[in-house]
């Protein structure tokens, strides 16, 4: 695994990427700067600074991060390609695996030999071919797929619809005045808009053809069917070697807000996954550290005055640990004694409580006393939150 690498470029820069060998995990941040990282050796990637921006290429997989704003061309990617958070332009010339892509501007891609899974797109979604199956939820603007080769299941354009498909299509539109939608299908196609929808329908099909939900019941069996409501300010067509059934149904309005609130959602989830990755950075960190501090030591042999410096040292931090810990148990108990103060506060005209008697001096913790408990929680006898109470105890007991 290589290391990772900054780049600097702006809040708005262009990034290309020429060929990644393997899998590509791109997703935007409010930085502006790229974050870099590939599966092999620092040889296996490829940067190219530009003008405008970098190009890229890598012989394994890629781990990107890089301005929210940024303007990506994307030339080939020969394994699968996750994308998400991104604001500007996003063009893929060809995804030989599959491809999730979640939360960007727009999308306009020549060919995905695999699976497509696209959501939350604020502008158009143009697709030359997709050789696979294609799930596409919540597009604010047109959809265009030139041929999917699988089956499509399409939930909620804002724009035009327009989709040929080899195999079975499943979809949703709430068909918003002058929306054009045409749908072609080797297979089946189900269809559902809203109780109400109106405009002008064109259904036809080798086998049977079912309205329901919408006025009158209409059927058909291999022919076509054709049918207006009012306000005819739609237009939809849908042409099918199987079956057609089209449904009125009751669906939610699109609200453009949802695109929004839903990528703040992405970015919340981003930001869990990313803190975990700094935990998991700073734990190995620690462990790398902690390795080379056994090492060193070892190699000190009997060098025992250096030893004990050492000894010393550690002591002492864990005696300022202790002294933090405390004041800010401290602090807590005190804040707790204010609240609860408040919430038992005295009816007006109540005489006062009489004072606090003065607490008891108190003597600290034997610096063996605090030893033994930090032998005993690394030991695993004890855990940090026993630890904390017992040396609470100690620091708390009266002189005798």
């Amino acid at each position: 695994m290589g290391a990772s690498q900054i780049l600097r470029c702006g809040e708005t820069p262009t990034l290309t990427l020429r060929n990644v060998s393997g899998n590509l995990n791109l997703t935007g941040w409010d930085r502006p700067e790229i974050q870099v990282r590939a599966s092999g050796d620092d040889e296996s990637l490829e940067i190219e600074q530009r003008e405008d921006g970098f190009a890229l290429a890598s012989d394994g997989d890629l781990w990107l991060q890089a301005p929210v704003q940024s303007t990506v061309v994307i030339d080939t990617v020969e394994g699968n390609a996750s994308i998400s958070l991104l604001l500007g332009s996003l063009t893929i010339d060809q995804i030989e695996g599959n491809a999730a892509i979640h939360s960007v501007s727009a999308l306009n891609a020549g060919q995905i030999e695999g699976n497509l899974t696209a959501r939350l797109i604020a502008g158009d979604l143009s697709i030359e071919k997709i050789e696979g199956n294609a799930q596409i939820v919540k597009v604010a603007g047109s959809v265009q797929l030139a041929r999917v080769e699988g089956n499509l299941t399409l939930d909620e354009a804002g724009g035009n619809i327009n989709a040929t498909v080899e195999g079975n299509v499943r979809m949703q539109t709430l068909l918003p005045p002058g929306q054009q939608c045409t749908i072609l299908a080797e297979g089946d196609i189900t269809c559902e808009v809203p109780h109400e929808a109106g405009g002008v329908f064109t259904l036809k099909a080798d086998g049977h053809i079912r309205v329901t939900g919408l006025g009158e019941h209409r059927s058909a069996r291999s022919g076509s069917l054709s049918f207006e409501r009012q306000p005819a300010h739609s237009q939809m067509t849908l042409q099918a070697e199987g079956n057609i059934a089209l449904r009125g149904a009751r669906l939610r309005r699109f609200d453009e807000t949802e695109y929004a609130s839903a990528v703040e959602e992405e970015i919340a989830a981003r930001s869990v996954e990313i803190t975990q990755q700094i935990s998991a950075q700073i734990e190995s960190q620690v462990g790398e550290l902690s390795r080379q501090l056994e090492d060193r030591l070892s190699r000190l042999g009997s060098n025992e005055e250096l030893a004990v410096t050492i000894q010393e040292r550690v002591q002492a931090a864990m005696r300022r640990a202790e002294e933090k810990l405390a004041e800010a148990m401290r602090k807590l108990e005190q804040r707790t004694q204010e609240s609860e103060g408040r919430r038992r506060k005295v009816a007006w005209g109540a005489p006062p409580p009489p004072p606090a008697a003065p607490k008891p001096k108190r003597t600290p913790a034997t610096e063996e006393e605090r030893m033994m408990i930090l032998r005993m929680v690394e030991e695993g006898k004890l855990s940090v939150e026993q630890a904390e109470k017992l040396l609470a105890a100690l620091n708390g007991k009266q002189d005798r």
